[in-house]
């Protein structure tokens, strides 16, 4: 009788998840763009660019003209009379102190404020707003 060897197994390795890429907050914003000009056309909802990159005196000229540093990324006004304010940040993402502080002064106001971090948040939200005013 033959002696056998024991077989040896090697060791199984644990499935990678597959790795997510980062989404930044610029994609963020193009995508949510897109997706409310052509879902909501009737919406009034803007994006407010105030975080340009440019010379220290062409920031004071806007500051001078009543650009303000916090604003959030949305601003939208449905039918029914309500303000909302939705800022985008990327997974990382945190607010500012201005934007804390426009969020603090937007809601006392009488506005809505959200933070959304990702496409599907932004529609969510703006999804519930279209539908339940």
């Amino acid at each position: 009788m033959k002696s056998k060897k024991p077989v040896k197994k090697s060791p199984k390795r644990a499935a990678k998840a597959p790795k997510q890429r980062h989404v930044s907050e610029q994609e963020i914003q193009i995508k949510t763009a897109q997706w409310v000009q052509k879902t909501h056309p009737r919406l009034l909802a803007f994006h407010v660019a105030n975080e340009r990159r440019a010379a220290v005196q062409y920031h004071v000229k806007l500051k001078r003209m009543g650009v303000r540093a916090g604003v959030a990324d949305w601003l939208l006004f449905p039918d029914n009379g309500r303000k909302v304010a939705i800022e985008l940040k990327d997974a990382e993402g945190e607010q500012e102190p201005d934007q804390i502080t426009f969020q603090k002064q937007w809601e006392r106001a009488g506005g809505q404020y959200f933070l959304a971090r990702s496409v599907e948040e932004f529609k969510s939200i703006v999804n519930g707003l279209v539908l339940f005013g």
